[in-house]
């Protein structure tokens, strides 16, 4: 009998071990989900930087530390991290990536090392490339762009097909997050970057041939900049709406009291 339990605990505990292993996910799926909407690898800057030859350029532990706890870099003050925040705006995002899912990003990423181009700018930074400058754009072009009253000049959906913007009043599709404090949280040149690389893991695939054109980011940028300023007000309009609805019903109670 005692022997029978302690086949049942072994073959459970395969069982387990081995749905768990099923389940792992590669270094390549968790850049994809976590790393993919603000970095390429070999494609160049854009929110953040290009990830190509990074295990080269940088030690391997503070690349960790980058990955799993940014925000405890920024307030350590690390030059580095500094550095970067500097040139691109805005801080890194913790995204709550474990220090095993940080190992196995950066297995991923070692194969691609730095090319000889990458190497010639690091030797001669006055060869490197030029800070990218943003465009002024038409916030309400760019919510005409994001809600499809105006066709994207390639062809790509609308935002509003998974995107909302409830600070600007905009309620679209729950397959992606709202964007209400896109800006805030990257800045003028993270939410460029963002939405010129559009290299978030569906958007790829959707956007696949029909990237934006400056002037659509632009615009688009723009209105997300200008949907920040309504957030706070958006916030009030239900409970004043309420207070003014339950104001009218006292109102009208003792109206109708007196008149009766």
């Amino acid at each position: 009998m005692r022997n029978t339990v302690f086949i049942g605990i072994a073959i459970v505990l395969i069982l387990v071990t081995a749905a768990g292993l099923g389940n792992a996910q590669t270094g390549e799926e968790i850049y994809s989900q976590k790393c993919s909407g603000c970095h390429t690898i070999g494609g160049g800057d854009v929110a953040g930087p290009d990830l190509a030859g990074i295990t080269d350029k940088r030690d391997r532990e503070w690349l960790i530390r980058v990955i799993v706890e940014p925000d405890k870099l920024a307030e350590e003050n690390d030059p580095i991290m500094a550095e970067l925040i500097s040139q691109y705006g805005y801080q890194m995002p913790n995204l709550g990536v474990t220090r095993e899912e940080a190992e196995l990003i950066l297995e991923f990423l070692s194969q691609f090392p730095v090319g000889d181009e990458e190497r010639a700018a690091d030797t001669h930074p006055e060869k490197a490339p030029e800070e990218v400058k943003t465009a002024i754009g038409d916030p309400e072009s760019g919510r005409r762009l994001f809600i499809g009253e105006k066709p994207f000049e390639n062809g790509g959906a609308p935002c509003v097909s998974c995107h909302s913007v409830r600070s600007a009043g905009v309620n679209g599709g729950n397959l992606a997050k709202d964007l209400s404090d896109l800006y805030s949280r990257l800045g003028e040149k993270g939410t460029y970057g963002a939405v010129k690389s559009l290299q978030f893991p569906v958007m790829k695939d959707i956007y696949a041939g029909k990237s934006l054109t400056e002037d659509e980011v632009a615009d688009l940028v723009a209105f997300f900049k200008e949907a920040e300023k309504g957030w706070a007000k958006s916030d009030m309009y239900p409970l004043s709406g309420f207070a003014v609805f339950l104001f009218a019903i006292i109102i009208a109670g003792v109206y109708y009291g007196r008149v009766k």
